[in-house]
């Protein structure tokens, strides 16, 4: 019966899909399909050749070979090294007969397969009159792939105790003169090295990723690198870290895991938002956050939402389901991020999906079910203990409780108690999550379809449901001769999330003898006070759909040199619904049932030609690319109230509306982006690596004259431990130092801010509303600017079982955008233009991954990381005569919090005491501010082990944040102590009686006292809010051995955590969310994944 229940509600989300976008998405998939089709039909350079020349060595023939035809030419030095130059003159000469020209006479022969050309030596023939004959081995021949089936082009065959080899041509194909029984060694950057020994017939030869994490390959801008040589600064998250987590938004995947990279949720609600900062607070006015890239396309991640909901705004990116992401790489440096000029000042998140595999076809199915609970409940005053701080603040303040004043004290049952953290958020959460996908293909065409389903309840009382449909293609093809690629991936999903208008929460502080119902069993009111259960009708619905796809095509013009083009469209389209029937107001109030209507739409297309080139210049390689990016961004929006509804029935239907009133005007907003971007990189010898990049953006945020911009970046390493001087050794078995130094700018400001805006007025002139200006031109809007300085050791110890990586940065952000205020006479209070601000980061980054036990049976890894930041406003010029005088402090962070300074409560009085700052006798805002603390951490990290014993699994992630709160007591309750509103324990310890010593004040029912709205302001109500978690714990056992003979290929059973535990001196709900809001949940799954 769950089952069909599931699959029931899973149809309808489908259906609410829409049948417009589901042929949208079919007529975008054509369209990819038909460039594929078109492009296809590609085809190769001539196979003529052109030269002319006299002693001519073959090895420059051969490179002009690969110049004019795009052929391979496989040959070494042992094998030309007895030939002789030649003279040619050919014009348009066929390939082939060029190559028996050049050849003649030569000791030497060829072959050609599949657009490579090997030479090899002339077999000798046998010698006349010996009776001991010696017959030339015939040429050993071969393909190298990797684990998936893919051929590797350029992969180095050696035979083993000679100086003999040869690279791979297309497909992974090599030739080579061995004799039957010596050893081919088989090595390619970031594979292990394998030996294999000459049989007969020919080899298949499969190489391994190595499990060296330097040799691995990471993702930067447009383009790949391996770790080992990489100048720049790039974390990653693979998939098998991702999927170990029970999340529903990829970026709660990344808490813990990256250096440099602070992750908070705003809210423990399903797909609420999450605060992202690479590396600190750069910007005053702009945005901070970094530019997410799902597959080379921009994500559009700022929220789209009309009206904020219970878990406050959507996070854009839960619509991606983190099953169908095959890596996360966070670029850092101005290295790894100049490259994408104008929107990398916040560094750069790429997002990268799975890609089908070579192989048999094979189907995978996983599904996860689990539960979710609030963890952490705050200790309440029960309703003896409440009275009596009741009667108390009366008595203090000489008035006497009656209905009107007291109804706690009068009306309401002093006997009964309300658990209301128990009765709002204290029911279970139940999850499930299904996928299933089919891949495979052949060396040509490879493919991966996924679909996915996705159902969250809450721990509301309320039957609020999350549903979330996900179906994921991708194809890739390759023409035979590899020289030509087509990759597309398609991404669609559909959301409905059913919740309420706002967070619930706040209410655990009601009276405890609080009814929720009168004698009729109707909703009790008591004046304007809000009724906690009827609140909960207050409904909130968001339907998203979200569409991403891209297309990529490739083509090898010659060796080493390949075009290419990616075409990119991103779709997000929500609508809302906030419904607010009769029930949730108070009778006696005027106020009728209405309901909010929204919808928002972004969209986004891309095209981005590049070309790349590799070519080998003495001992080195050098890479270069360069590229242009166009881009256009749309975003639209609209909101109306309805009401005058003949029922509460018809709420969710805006026909049946007495009235429309339209909330915020029609939102159309146009931005368009372009750029040409360039990358060299020189890597000589495996030992000094340099790169640099170049990116001139344009962008119509700004104004006219000011929209282009040039950024730039150089980077270095330097591998010490491949100098000659350095000792061979195991103890420190690499070592690399690198710098990089450069400039990246931000454009996260709202569009057509140059320009005035006007807005209409209710004043009508001759019977026509009439319109003011709202805003200042100013067209000299320009950048802001983010110069970054890095430096790093790297470091390998005992084989590189050991690595540990250790970085400085220091970042300045200047040219801020900030509101500024303007004389009287202009008719503006304030405008926004640049001014020469300074922002400093500065921090230190350390990881640690450590191989401990590595044998067959067990493994033991370690990874730690690090993150010590230091943020400051660094210049401001007239700080204290701009409006930003009593938000920011020259050196001092951008995220501080400034409130008085709390000295004591008086023992005589029970009234709190403070500081008087500026000695002029009164206690006043903000003469009398200092600082209280700052809203980012001091630092940060996670530190993670996994284990692996035969068959099991185990891996666990703490992680840990040092930062400053607000005290949920004073912090964000309204009233003090004694006011009609239930307070923590913490009020046991308050002033009662002349002498007491304490710090808490007496019970007043003074609810504007200036006494009590001080010291909620104050450092009283500030402390340590820091916390250690256990972040995410996963347990899998593989029962693949033993499920061989059902033709299973792989089987696992596992069993998944998420926030399982916390060790904090925080006194509220969660260190994290802090405030009254929703805390994140503790999950708990298992799970069963199958594939066949």
């Amino acid at each position: 019966m769950q089952i069909k229940a599931l699959c029931d509600q899973a149809a309808i989300v489908w259906r609410g899909l829409g049948t417009k976008t589901i042929l949208k998405t079919m007529k975008l998939t054509a369209f990819f399909m038909l460039a594929f089709s078109l492009t296809i039909s590609a085809r190769g350079l001539s196979q003529t050749v052109t030269l002319s020349g006299k002693e001519i060595p073959l090895k420059k023939i051969f490179a002009e070979i690969e110049k004019q035809t795009g052929y391979f030419v496989v040959w070494s030095k042992d094998q030309i090294s007895q030939s002789k130059p030649v003279d040619v003159q050919a014009s348009k000469q066929p390939l082939e007969s060029f190559i028996k020209q050049v050849l003649k006479d030569q000791p030497l022969e060829y072959t050609i397969e599949n657009q490579t050309i090997f030479i090899r030596q002339k077999k000798s023939p046998p010698a006349k009159n010996h009776l001991s004959i010696t017959v030339a081995a015939d040429p050993v021949t071969g393909y190298v792939k990797d684990s998936d089936g893919e051929p590797l082009t350029g992969a180095t065959v050696t035979i083993k105790g000679t100086s003999t080899s040869v690279a791979t041509g297309i497909k992974g194909y090599f030739m080579i003169n061995a004799q039957p029984g010596q050893t081919l060694v088989f090595s390619f950057v970031g594979y292990e090295t394998r030996e294999q020994k000459v049989g007969s017939g020919e080899m298949m030869v499969v190489l391994s990723a190595s499990a060296n994490a330097l040799d691995e390959m990471v993702i930067v801008g447009y383009g790949t690198a391996v770790r080992r040589s990489n100048t720049g600064t790039v974390a990653t998250v693979k998939n098998k870290d991702i999927v170990s987590q029970p999340v529903a938004d990829p970026l709660a995947a990344l808490q813990g895991r990256v250096a440099g990279l602070f992750v908070s949720t705003s809210s423990g609600f399903r797909g609420s938002n999450f605060t992202v900062r690479l590396r600190g607070q750069n910007s005053i006015g702009g945005g901070n956050d970094p530019l997410y890239i799902i597959d080379g396309v921009p994500f559009f991640s700022e929220s789209i939402d009309q009206f904020t909901s219970a878990g406050g705004n959507q996070s854009p990116l839960a619509s991606i389901n983190p099953s169908d992401i095959e890596r996360i790489d966070v670029l850092k440096d101005a290295d790894a991020t100049a490259i994408y000029g104008s929107r990398g000042a916040n560094g750069v998140i790429l997002i990268t999906t799975r890609k089908g595999k070579t192989g048999k076809t094979q189907f995978d199915f996983n599904i996860y079910t689990g539960a979710s609970k609030v963890v952490n409940k705050v200790d309440m005053l029960s309703t003896p203990e409440y009275v009596a701080l009741r009667k108390e603040a009366f008595a203090n303040d000489g008035e006497t409780p009656d209905d009107q004043n007291a109804p706690d004290l009068v009306l309401w049952d002093q006997n009964k108690t309300t658990d209301w953290q128990d009765m709002i958020i204290g029911n279970t959460a139940k999850l499930t999550q299904v996928q299933a996908s089919v891949s495979g293909g052949n060396e040509q065409t490879r493919f991966l379809l996924s679909t996915s389903y996705r159902h969250e309840t809450t721990v509301l009382p309320n039957d609020l449901p999350f549903h979330r449909g996900a179906v994921y293609l991708n194809l890739d093809h390759s023409s035979v001769d590899k020289k030509f690629n087509i990759t597309t991936s398609v991404s669609y999903s559909g959301i409905k999330d059913r919740s309420l208008a706002s967070d619930v929460t706040s209410f655990y502080n009601f009276a405890p003898n609080y009814p929720v119902y009168d004698d009729e069993g109707k909703f009790y009111w008591y004046r304007n006070a809000q009724n906690p259960i009827a609140y909960l009708q207050r409904r909130n619905t968001n339907k998203t759909k979200n569409l991403v796809a891209n297309s990529v095509i490739r083509y090898t013009v010659l060796p080493g040199l390949n075009v290419k083009t990616r075409l990119g469209l991103t779709q997000t389209n929500m609508d809302q619904m906030q419904v607010y029937p009769k029930v949730v107001f108070n009778p006696e109030s005027s106020i009728g049932s209405m309901t909010y209507f929204g919808n928002s739409e972004v969209s986004s297309y891309i095209i981005e030609p590049q070309v790349d080139y590799t070519r080998r210049i003495g001992e080195g390689k050098l890479q270069l690319l360069a590229g242009g990016s166009w881009q256009e961004n749309t975003r639209q929006g609209k909101s109306f109230i309805a009401d005058g509804f003949s029922s509460d029935a018809l709420l969710e239907d805006i026909g049946s509306a007495g009235s429309v009133t339209v909330r915020t005007p029609t939102l159309y907003k146009k931005y368009n982006y372009n750029s040409f971007f360039g990358r060299a990189t020189y890597n000589w010898k495996e030992k000094y690596i340099v790169n640099a990049s170049f990116r001139r953006d344009g962008s119509t945020r700004f104004g006219p004259g000011y929209r282009f911009g040039n950024f730039g970046a150089v980077g270095a390493a330097w591998i010490f431990t491949e100098e000659d001087f350095f000792p061979d050794n195991n103890v420190i078995s690499f070592g690399k130092l690198r710098a990089s130094y450069g400039t990246t700018g931000n454009d996260q400001i709202d569009e057509y801010r140059y320009l005035e805006t006007w807005k209409s007025t209710s004043f009508a002139y001759d019977g026509v509303s009439g319109i003011y200006p709202s805003r200042l031109a100013n067209p000299l809007f320009r950048w802001e600017e983010n110069k970054k300085l890095e430096a790093s050791l790297e470091l390998g110890f005992l084989n590189d079982r050991i690595l540990l990586t250790t970085n400085f940065y220091r970042n300045i952000s200047g040219n801020q955008l900030v509101d500024f205020a303007l004389t009287p006479q202009v008719g503006f209070t304030e405008m926004t233009a640049n001014f020469p601000a300074t922002v400093l980061n500065t921090g230190w980054e350390f990881e640690l991954n450590s191989t401990n036990i590595s044998n067959k049976d067990l493994t033991w890894k370690t990874e730690l990381n690090l993150t010590v930041n230091k943020n400051k406003l660094k210049e401001f010029p007239d700080l204290e005569s701009s409006t930003y005088k009593d938000l920011y402090v020259l050196g001092q962070s951008l995220t501080i919090v400034r409130g008085f300074q709390f000295n004591r409560i008086d023992p005589q009085t029970g009234l709190p005491e403070f500081e008087d700052i500026d000695k002029s006798g009164d206690i006043s805002d903000p003469d009398d501010f200092v600082i209280l603390g700052k809203t980012m951490p001091d630092y940060f990290g996670g530190f993670r082990n996994t284990f692996t014993y035969k068959g099991f699994e185990l891996d666990f992630l703490f992680q840990f944040v040092k930062q400053d709160g607000r005290n949920i007591n004073y912090g964000y309750l309204s009233n003090q102590p004694g006011a009609l509103e239930n307070m923590t324990v913490d009020a046991l310890n308050r002033w009662r009686k002349p002498g007491d010593i304490v710090n808490l004040p007496k019970a007043s029912l003074t609810t504007d006292g200036a006494d009590y709205r001080t010291y909620r302001l104050s450092s009283a109500m500030w402390g340590d809010a820091s916390y250690i978690r256990l972040k995410n714990l996963s347990l899998r056992y593989d029962l693949s051995k033993l499920v061989k003979r059902y033709k299973l290929n792989n089987l696992s059973v596992y069993v998944l955590g998420q926030n399982l535990i916390t060790i904090t001196s925080y006194d509220g709900f969660d260190p994290e969310t802090q405030g009254l809001v929703m805390p994140p949940l503790r999950t708990i799954t298992a799970g069963l994944q199958f594939t066949f």
